[in-house]
């Protein structure tokens, strides 16, 4: 190799180089053939703070699955109503794990505290759809390449404020790459 074949490949290399990082919102400048298994951010969502992270197998990613998870941040207010839509009508369903979940609430908090949370004399709506109103998405985390044998591309976690702290139940929306429902689950 002569010294002019070194100068020609090097801006080659370097156009690559430019071409492995992605700088996704929130988490910054990303080298999608070097990912490290975990990232995590925070960011900011009708007036709550949403907790995010990124979650990888391998050691990189295909270009299209980075920028289809910029497209859920950079959409998570869409998302998030998509996915109460999602929760409601499980909650309708009478099977799901959202009724489950706000029942638990239901038998296990006394009136002292539901009150603290729900108006306990509502005429117009039931405790249960009060407490279903009261769910807030506190994360999202992905899953693009099925870390830890996933099915799921993205998972919202949602959860009820007791005396201003976020319980540690959590109802679980998993979705695909596009926002279309897989499951709902309750984790703790």
């Amino acid at each position: 190799m002569g010294i002019f074949d070194f100068f020609k490949r090097k801006p080659i290399e370097q156009k690559r180089k430019l071409e492995d990082n992605y700088v996704l919102p929130y988490f910054g400048q990303i080298d999608i053939n070097n990912l490290e298994e975990h990232y995590r951010s925070n960011f900011e969502l009708n007036n709550s703070n949403i907790k995010t992270d990124l979650n990888f197998e391998g050691k990189s990613i295909e270009k299209n699955k980075i920028e289809q998870i910029e497209a859920f941040l950079k959409n998570a207010t869409d998302f998030d109503k998509k996915n109460k839509v999602y929760i409601e009508k499980d909650f309708e369903n009478d099977i799901g794990e959202t009724e489950a979940y706000i029942n638990f609430y239901l038998e296990e908090l006394d009136e002292n505290e539901l009150k603290k949370i729900i108006e306990l004399d509502n005429q117009t709506k039931s405790k249960s759809i009060q407490l279903l109103n009261k769910l807030k998405l506190i994360r999202i985390g992905f899953y693009p390449d099925n870390k830890y044998g996933t099915s799921y591309f993205t998972t919202f976690d949602y959860s009820i404020e007791i005396d201003g702290e976020t319980s540690n139940q959590l109802l679980v929306v998993n979705t695909d790459e596009k926002g279309n429902l897989d499951h709902i689950t309750w984790e703790s």
